[in-house]
């Protein structure tokens, strides 16, 4: 699905990511940890086209993308939930969420009505409630999941989740759980999810990969994640 090879990237002459090789298969939730400020949000961006790589190569489902803008990586089905979450906050939930429709490909059309955001009202409940609200006037844990919900109308293959749960009140910490869960048993696509808590991500994810200063220095599946791993790299 996901696959980067000896990716380096630089902000000027700083060397941020140091040779990440990494893959994620088709279906396969993966989830990436560290202390901030090692790369994580750089990695995403990476992959997004939001940044270019000085050297080595990202492929998606099996072809070079290294060169390709974002636009292009949102036409092959890559969605990103920025940390800052980034809906436009002067349009109202219900246009937030067409223009999330949109990006699949499918123009909207007069008549289509709610009935396309089905599945979405069915994870977020709280959003069908809230439709002609400005998504600026939301809290914190209303606008995530209205990121959220309008990622999965552009009908993902693979879903780029930034610390989803950050600043996030603990009743909607858990709804979101529940559905980052249910994505991960229904296989539809695969998933890359920063987050910082190792029960979180052995709970979320199959597999791991920590960072520290730009590069991976340890990698395996969930279940072998220990105390030993928070101690040495999750800890400030």
């Amino acid at each position: 699905m996901i696959q980067l090879d000896n990716v380096n990237v630089y902000y000027g002459e700083s060397h941020i990511l140091r040779n990440v090789s990494f893959e994620i298969p088709e279906g396969q939730a993966l989830c990436l940890m560290g202390r901030n400020g090692v790369g994580k949000t750089t990695l995403l961006k990476t992959i997004m086209g939001l940044l270019s790589p000085r050297t080595g190569r990202v492929s998606f489902g099996g072809q070079d993308i290294t060169r390709e803008t974002p636009e292009r990586r949102v036409d092959r089905g890559i969605a990103y939930v920025p940390q800052g979450r980034e809906i436009f906050p002067y349009l109202t939930v219900e246009e937030n969420l067409r223009l999330g429709y949109e990006s699949s490909g499918s123009p909207w059309r007069a008549g289509l009505g709610r009935s396309v955001f089905e599945e979405v009202f069915e994870l977020f409940p709280k959003l069908p409630q809230v439709l002609g609200r400005a998504g600026g006037v939301l809290s914190g844990g209303e606008q995530q999941q209205l990121a959220i919900g309008r990622a999965l109308l552009g009908k993902p293959r693979l879903l780029l989740l930034d610390e989803p749960t950050e600043g996030i009140q603990p009743s909607i910490v858990m709804e979101i759980q529940r559905v980052i869960q249910s994505f991960k048993n229904q296989r539809r696509f695969a998933i890359l999810l920063v987050e910082q808590y190792m029960e979180f991500a052995a709970t979320l994810a199959d597999t791991y990969i920590i960072m520290s200063k730009g590069s991976i220095v340890s990698a395996g599946q969930t279940s072998e994640l220990s105390e030993e791993h928070v101690k040495q790299y999750l800890i400030v």
